[in-house]
């Protein structure tokens, strides 16, 4: 087979010529259209910003007051423990021996500890040992909080309460004495 010289430049020419449509050439593209049309604005929705609900904070406002109780001789000092709503109770212990704060509830069906007032006592959570380090609990809300000592209740002074804002509550209504 052989070819005239005029067949090979006209089939390279149409080899240019494909080569060039598909690489975009000058047109319009490579969408084998003429370039004369406008391009497609493509619709983008923006998301509507969604309410995220502030995290209620979980413990004291770093400037809380706080009100200090310390066992001297079995005894919580002091043993009834006045103080605003919003303060943080920091018990305290340097002697020998096991000491805790131990809360006493109206309703005991949980910790099976009931308060000694159930008619104006607050629930309230905790069992915690002190020992070289303080233990603390925060109060933000109104009402009486009573405890004991797990270890002490036996003896004279292992019993206090901790009255949070204007409630009617005073010593005499402990099951114990200061010793």
């Amino acid at each position: 087979m052989t070819f005239s010289r005029r067949k090979f430049v006209a089939a390279a020419a149409g080899l240019v010529g494909s080569l060039a449509g598909c690489a975009g050439g000058s047109g319009g593209g490579g969408d084998g259209e003429d370039g004369d049309t406008e391009p497609t604005a493509t619709e983008t929705s923006t998301p509507e910003p969604t309410a995220t609900e502030t995290p209620t904070p979980s413990g004291p406002p770093e400037d809380a007051p706080v009100q200090t109780v310390t066992v001297e001789n079995k005894t919580f000092i002091p043993m009834v423990a006045e103080v605003e709503p919003g303060t943080v109770v920091e018990w305290v212990y340097d002697g020998i021996g096991s000491h805790s704060v131990t809360s006493m509830s109206p309703s005991s069906s949980e910790s099976g500890r009931t308060a000694w007032n159930p008619d104006v006592a607050s629930d309230w959570e905790m069992n915690e040992d002190i020992g070289s380090e303080p233990v603390s609990h925060y109060f933000p809300e109104e009402g009486v909080y009573e405890y004991k000592c797990s270890y002490d209740f036996g003896h004279i002074g292992g019993c206090a309460a901790v009255v949070v804002g204007d409630q009617e509550y005073d010593q005499e209504m402990l099951p114990c004495e200061p010793q």
